[in-house]
């Protein structure tokens, strides 16, 4: 984020109402308050919102895999 790179650990994909898709212990849609409440998994922290990024932001910087390219 912001040209850093970290080991973040966890990460969701807000859906744009409050509520947050992540894999905790199976893939689930949750609202991204109750998160830091979830108990942590065996041997990690538990999990804090520190920050959110956007999809523009995510892909600064992306360039598109030509699929046509024969190399």
């Amino acid at each position: 984020m912001d040209g850093v790179r970290r080991e973040w650990g966890h990460v969701g994909l807000a859906k744009g109402d409050g509520r947050v898709v992540h894999a905790w212990d199976v893939v689930r849609v949750d609202d991204a308050r109750a998160i830091e409440a979830l108990p942590p998994a065996p041997g990690w922290d538990p999990p804090r919102l520190i920050g959110s990024a956007t999809p523009e932001q995510v892909l600064r910087g992306h360039v598109p895999r030509d699929w046509d390219a024969t190399s």
